[in-house]
């Protein structure tokens, strides 16, 4: 039975290349890193960009999760004015103020239209992010 190597001697990648770079550049190699989800791993984000490897992006998925959070606010917001308009369509001693139900029902259609805005961004997010 041979020995069994230790985690070390297993890696491929055993060849250290030694860059200079001044205080600020390292804050920006170290701030791009983060964004690209590396952000204690900086010899990996610079071993992938160098070598025009794919990097994944952080910021890309932060954007596409708060559209689709505010799709979905909005979403909730335009079930709860449904149901407002449902339950209280006739009753003749509701005051909207100066709004009238067909105002309501207009800035219900504008929820719905935003929503499927929100929806369309976040799917060309997620294209280009693929490409």
């Amino acid at each position: 039975m041979g020995a069994r190597r230790k985690k070390s001697e297993k890696r491929q990648r055993n060849a250290h290349i030694m860059v200079r770079v001044t205080e600020e550049e390292k804050e920006q190699i170290r701030f791009k890193a983060a964004m690209t989800g590396y952000p204690r791993r900086t010899g990996t984000y610079m071993r992938k960009a160098a070598l025009n490897l794919p990097l994944r992006s952080v910021v890309d998925e932060a954007a596409v999760d708060a559209l689709l959070q505010s799709r979905a606010d909005l979403n909730r917001l335009g079930g709860l004015l449904k149901l407002w308009i449902t339950k209280n369509a006739d009753d003749p001693t509701l005051t909207l103020g100066k709004r009238t139900f067909a105002d309501v029902d207009e800035l219900l259609s504008t929820i719905e239209a935003q929503g499927q805005t929100l929806l369309e961004y976040a799917k060309r997010l997620m294209k280009s992010k693929k490409a």
